[in-house]
């Protein structure tokens, strides 16, 4: 369950509450920020200044560094200080200039961030994150852009800003060079501070321009399915942004793979939310409705990508299965993943003819008696989850009705074959205790099971799994906190409480939440 305060807690039960919806959507050239060549900047604040960070799609710092500024070491439990040693325990920090501006907020010396590409590329705007952590940011600053020949193409000079993440829409086409200079802050006697530099239109969609968001995620206990998380948001279209045939548009510039990042908050005070994470998504496909004038778009992760990569293991290559997926995942250019221990003992001749990526972790996950999901952070997940204590508890007070309840076909017995090698292979079964009448479930393919005593313990675990038969399907007001193999008690007429693992999840908000939960259970 994601980790939240208590007033959100009681909040997000409360007979009467408010939901809002956030969606961040980063309509970037994809490819520039892997092409920046060079980053160069007036003097920074050595070592603390971190300009190597101004293009990881990280807009707002964790934490406050104390620094020698007015108001900027308030001895409140609000700031730390900044490790000299080990940068990383910094976190992100971004841009920080040397000089600070003067009591008007004027800087003697304007601050300036050049970065440098290999290649032409072209977006629809520019977006600066200054300080959004303490809702600091430039109130005057330019951005321009240069050709391959360092010839002015576009100069933006904005005046009177009032925003910590400033969206610049523009024409930046065939551009090789932008320079970001700061010229006024909106505190006196501080530092410029930029987190990041998105080379696109980075625009947050609220509750005045989003219509509608969902989210479904989902994960199957014995990892006999792999479906990946999907995400869907519709936006107000009726300036005609994302109109084809709108020369001033942005749907030129929609790529695959722009960051979507979704948040569902609930308010905790009045005016004050407090956000949960629905995910950090991918854009995948998109339209525009002419007639009623909005925009829809589809996002995915990047377990949904990896179909795209191919695996092929012809000979022996002896291997942990920890190991297998450390060098899929790297193949497939996915560093966001995490991978159960248990998979450093268990291991393979890693040989399967040729198949998708996607695929041989399924039989990764499967040889090593996994689960896979995928977290709010868009980290692929490979787990051997444990049916341990709810960690939450799902009333008739939030439920619309009574949940409905069905129960799974018992499994009598499963079979699951283990090959020596991609031509000869064998069977071994396990049947469950005190079961005559049910399936038999075949494990046939997976050529990633190479001894008997793996295949049975596979074979166990698939029994052990097949025990939680109950599927309970709820219809409720929904808390996005929830997550992926959550266990939690599930209210019901006629004594205590269930208990269920969620396998399903699915979230949709109009203004208003409401949620579908599907969760496995013993009978």
């Amino acid at each position: 369950m994601y980790p939240t305060t208590q007033a959100y807690k009681d909040a997000v039960y409360a007979p009467t509450r408010r939901v809002t919806a956030r969606v961040t959507f980063d309509i970037s050239d994809v490819t520039a920020p892997g092409d920046v060549s060079s980053i160069v900047v007036t003097p920074e604040l050595t070592p603390i200044s971190q300009k190597s960070q101004l293009n990881n799609n990280v807009r707002e710092a964790a934490t406050n560094l104390a620094t020698l500024e007015q108001d900027r070491f308030r001895l409140d439990g609000s700031f730390s200080f900044a490790d000299d040693v080990t940068l990383a325990n910094n976190g992100d920090v971004g841009f920080i200039s040397g000089p600070l501006c003067g009591a008007d907020g004027v800087f003697a010396s304007a601050p300036t961030i050049t970065l440098t590409f290999g290649a032409l590329h072209s977006s629809a705007g520019i977006t600066v994150a200054f300080d959004v952590h303490n809702n600091e940011y430039a109130t005057e600053f330019n951005v321009s852009a240069f050709n391959a020949s360092d010839v002015l193409i576009e100069s933006v000079d904005i005046a009177g800003n009032t925003k910590p993440l400033r969206a610049i829409f523009g024409q930046f086409a065939g551009y090789k060079k932008i320079v970001v200079t700061i010229n006024k802050w909106s505190v006196g006697n501080r530092r410029a501070r930029v987190l990041e530099i998105d080379f696109g239109y980075v625009e947050v969609y609220t509750d005045e321009t989003l219509i509608s968001c969902n989210l479904i995620e989902e994960m199957d206990m014995i990892s006999g399915q792999l479906p990946s998380p999907e995400f869907r948001f519709a936006v107000d279209n009726s300036d005609r942004a994302f109109n084809i045939l709108n020369p001033n548009g942005v749907y030129n510039y929609l790529q695959q793979r722009q960051q979507v990042k979704a948040e569902l908050g609930v308010e905790i005070s009045s005016g004050v939310y407090e956000y949960v994470p629905l995910g950090d998504y991918l854009l995948w496909e998109w339209t525009s409705e002419e007639g009623a004038l909005t925009a829809s778009f589809t996002a995915r992760t990047n377990l949904y990508l990896m179909e795209n990569f191919d695996y092929e293991q012809l000979t022996p290559s002896s291997k942990s299965l920890h190991a297998l997926a450390v060098q899929v995942f790297a193949a497939c250019g996915v560093t966001n993943y995490s991978l159960d221990s248990a998979l450093l003992s268990i291991t393979t001749n890693s040989m399967a003819q040729k198949t998708d990526c996607k695929s041989l972790l399924q039989m990764i996950a499967l040889a090593g008696r996994c689960n896979i999901y995928v977290t709010r952070d868009n980290v692929i997940t490979l787990k051997q989850v444990s049916f341990g204590a709810a960690v939450d508890r799902v009333d008739f007070d939030n439920i619309y009705s009574e949940p409905k309840i069905e129960l799974e076909r018992a499994v009598k017995q499963v079979d699951v074959t283990y090959w020596t090698d991609l031509n000869t292979s064998a069977v071994s079964s396990v049947s469950a205790s005190g079961v005559d009448v049910g399936d038999v479930l075949k494990l046939e393919g997976n050529t990633l099971i190479n001894t008997s005593a793996i295949a049975l313990a596979v074979a166990n675990w698939i029994i052990a799994q097949k025990q939680y038969r109950a599927k309970y399907s709820i219809n409720w007001r929904g808390n996005p906190a929830h997550e992926l193999a959550d266990v939690i008690a599930i209210e019901n007429t006629y004594g205590a409480d269930k208990n269920g693992m969620i396998t399903k999840n699915e979230l949709i908000y109009q203004g208003y939440l409401q949620a579908r939960t599907e969760a496995k259970g013993a009978v």
